[in-house]
Order: structure tokens, then C-alpha cells, then sequence
């Protein structure tokens, strides 16, 4: 059974993501471009706003969670912060020890290892959309599902996107695939995250 209060709370914790995904691609922006992540992480704080409050008045009426259900999920969210930690480092450590192995004056310019860094983004949007169906068998809210689907298929495209606009917007100066890739990756992922959060909190037809 599907209660109204697990509904919210997925919507909770579904746009507190899309509001960090929102706020870190604010850095990796233009000073132009940078106002769509900055709505981004208004229209997330929002969303949060409702989903709390409507779980605080849904709570009456049931819910999924229990303590079990809280040490289940705690459990399954440590491994996978872990395992997620493992890949990023995974893909940054060539960098790390050539950096490591250089002298002070040369850490600068060390380029070894140096383009996998740029994966990081990408694989950290793979595992939040991965976080998303966790939460979907945690509080028993399959709508999740399909945004966690949505995440991943987003996160896999970002790359091939990023170069296509660079090819056809030609902007003046060099600008490299992962210049684009890293905001567009922030903004895919924040507005697939809010617009599910958003889903999710809608009542039944």
C-alpha cells in the first residue's frame, strides 16, 4: 500500500538532490547561464518546502517507515556513498599520483590522469539517479522508477549533447566538450530530479 506521507517524503528527498545538483552546477557556470541553475535551486527549495509540509500532514494516515525500514535504507545508503566514493577515486587517482610525484613547482602543470577527471561528474549523476531507485523500494514509490531511469539515460547523453552544441553553437574562443558538459550534466540532472519530485507529490488521477 502507497501512502500519501511516503509520496512526500520520496519528494523530499528526491529535490534536496536536485537542489545540490543545482547549486554545484552554479559554479560551473557562465555569468549568463549561471541564472538557470540559480532558479533551479529556488524552485528546489520549494519543492521541499511542500513535500515537508504535506508528509507532516500526511503522517496520520500511515507510512512505510519504520525503524527496519530507516536501518535498511542507512545501511544501503553508506554502501553505496562508498562504492560511488571508490569510482571517483578509482578515476582520479593516475592525477592524484602524478601530482604526488611532482615537484611544488611542476604540481601545476601535471596532465597525467588529468581528462578522467572530467568523468566524475558523470559517474556521480549515474549513481544519484541509482539513490533515486533506492528510495523508490524504500518507501514503496515506484513514480521513482522512472525518474531514476530518466537520470541515468540524461547522465549517459550529456557527453554526446555537450558535443553537439559545441559543434553547432561555435562559440567564440575554444571551448572544450567538458566546459559544457559539466553544467549541462548539473542541469540535466537537477531538472529531471525536481520535475520527479514535483511528479510524485501530484495526487492520483
Amino acid at each position: 500500500m502507497q501512502y500519501a506521507s511516503d509520496h512526500a517524503l520520496a519528494a523530499t528527498a528526491t529535490s534536496i538532490l536536485a537542489a545540490l545538483w543545482f547549486a554545484w552546477t552554479v559554479r560551473h557556470s557562465g555569468p549568463w547561464t549561471r541564472l538557470l541553475p540559480i532558479a533551479g535551486v529556488a524552485l528546489a527549495c520549494g519543492v521541499v518546502a511542500i513535500a515537508v509540509v504535506t508528509a507532516v500532514r500526511a503522517w496520520p494516515d500511515g507510512s512505510v517507515v519504520t525503524g527496519r525500514v530507516v536501518a535498511i535504507y542507512v545501511a544501503a545508503l553508506l554502501a553505496h556513498g562508498g562504492l560511488t566514493r571508490l569510482c571517483t577515486g578509482l578515476i582520479a587517482s593516475k592525477y592524484r599520483r602524478a601530482v604526488a610525484a611532482a615537484k611544488d613547482e611542476d604540481k601545476a602543470g601535471v596532465t597525467a590522469g588529468k581528462p578522467r577527471l572530467h568523468l566524475i561528474p558523470t559517474v556521480v549523476a549515474l549513481s544519484t539517479a541509482i539513490q533515486v531507485a533506492i528510495i523508490a523500494n524504500t518507501l514503496g514509490v515506484s513514480l521513482l522508477y522512472l525518474g531514476a531511469a530518466a537520470g541515468i539515460l540524461a547522465a549517459l547523453a550529456v557527453w554526446p549533447l555537450a558535443w553537439v552544441l559545441r559543434t553547432v553553437t561555435r562559440p567564440r574562443g575554444p571551448r572544450s566538450t567538458a566546459a559544457l558538459a559539466h553544467p549541462l550534466t548539473g542541469l540535466l540532472a537537477g531538472t529531471i530530479l525536481v520535475v520527479t519530485a514535483v511528479w510524485v507529490l501530484l495526487p492520483p488521477p
